[in-house]
């Protein structure tokens, strides 16, 4: 009878030292547990759009409909159609670092498809926002899309 009790309290310590274990190379394997990596996970929604070019402010846009879903190193993303009925949307990897997301989208809209498909992205944080800013030029002009996101859940 000792030795049952014995085994049992083995198989139940064996058990328990087994899944921390498991736990901590869950926890070390999966990139969204990272030390800001988890700060980006979630749904987020397009709060505010601003159209700059040369730093001057073309338009701005707080009805814009767009969504961004960061979850176990993939993302999504959608927006209404524009006003030319052209769909943008995307999904993919991502990384997140130094306050850095570098998106990889292997799957996109005709409207984004391009012979570029990662995107780094630098972004400032606060509680329950995040702002980025896509800088691009066309015809000596330089552009900036500052996109302000909130966070939803």
């Amino acid at each position: 009878m000792k030795q049952k009790a014995t085994l049992k309290y083995f198989v139940l310590a064996s058990t328990f030292v087994l899944v921390g274990i498991c736990i901590s190379c869950n926890a070390t394997s999966n990139p969204e547990k990272g030390s800001n990596s988890s700060a980006i996970v979630g749904v987020w929604e397009l709060s505010h759009f601003y159209n700059l070019g040369n730093g001057d402010t073309l338009s701005v846009d707080t009805s814009k409909v767009q969504h961004k879903i960061y979850l176990d190193g993939h993302v999504i993303w959608n927006t209404d159609p524009a006003a030319d009925a052209s769909e943008w949307h995307g999904y993919g990897t991502y990384t997140f670092k130094n306050d850095t997301i570098t998106e990889t989208l292997t799957s996109m809209s005709k409207s984004m498809q391009s012979d570029v498909n990662t995107y780094v992205i630098p972004i400032e944080r606060s509680n329950n926002t995040y702002k980025q800013v896509n800088t691009y030029e066309r015809s000596d002009t330089i552009f900036q899309n500052i996109e302000i996101y909130k966070k939803l859940n």
